[in-house]
């Protein structure tokens, strides 16, 4: 039987996410608009946790590249999602996510100043890594569409920042594979995103699926963020000790 992906652990990437698959047992591609988006947001019917670090490399017109570190811990329950995001290993962040009606953007509990951020440089928003963008309001749904062959509904939300998002999200798996962001509506601005970003595959680890790439663009720039080390299980399955740091290591940038 066709399988999907229930009740995504967000990664990131934010975030990134883990996900167990469970049998498919209705057609969503059929639902209207706010009920698929309930299904896609719904929280996760136990505990689960998953640990995910890597590198983020980021190229421009003009510059040399550059690359730091990158690390995301988070435990997920029935009423929230807890998040800690270590960047060139001493930037942290502290991200939440609860499940609310009506949905409540992803708050950033602690976080450093944005605009000295080296975070920022890479054209990364934390709550990126959350998949924050998920949370925003409906404006419409749009024509259906198709990522890397995959069937996809798509929806146009309210970016929350003067801006907009369009998202593909898979009707099968209810997984969100690519975004674009528009300083005006689409219509208004060509139809060009100011921002993109793309999913660029998992790794399964003890029964879930886990974000191994993520890529973002911008006009001249763009950033790779690739996890060598991926891991995820429920609360049978006792999480790392060091799910989430105390204190920032010093250095990490390149």
């Amino acid at each position: 039987m066709l399988k999907r992906c229930a009740a995504f652990l967000f990664l990131v990437f934010a975030a990134f996410a883990a996900v167990r698959a469970e049998e498919k047992t209705y057609d969503f591609a059929s639902l209207p608009a706010e009920e698929f988006l309930r299904c896609v947001r719904r929280a996760p019917s136990g505990e689960t946790w998953a640990l995910m670090s890597g590198t983020a490399t980021h190229r421009r017109s003009g510059a040399r590249a550059i690359q730091d570190s990158i690390r995301i811990g988070m435990r997920f329950t029935p009423q929230r999602i807890l998040a800690q995001l270590t960047f060139a290993g001493n930037e942290q962040y502290e991200l939440g996510q609860t499940f609310t009606e009506p949905p409540v953007f992803t708050q950033e509990v602690r976080a450093p100043d944005p605009e000295k951020t080296r975070l920022s440089l890479y054209g990364v928003a934390a709550s990126d890594l959350t998949l924050g963008f998920l949370y925003r309001k409906l404006i419409r749904e749009e024509k259906p569409d198709s990522v890397k062959t995959v069937s996809c509904r798509v929806f146009l939300l309210d970016g929350g920042n003067d801006d907009y998002v369009r998202v593909w999200i898979s009707d099968e798996y209810l997984f969100p594979l690519k975004a674009h962001w528009f300083k005006t509506l689409p219509e208004e601005s060509g139809g060009e995103p100011y921002r993109e970003l793309e999913l660029g595959g998992f790794r399964k680890e003890n029964d879930y699926y886990v974000v191994k790439e993520l890529l973002l663009f911008g006009p001249d720039w763009r950033t790779r963020i690739e996890f060598d080390r991926t891991d995820a299980g429920s609360a049978s399955e006792k999480a790392p000790a060091d799910l989430f740091l105390d204190e920032p290591d010093a250095g990490g940038a390149s």
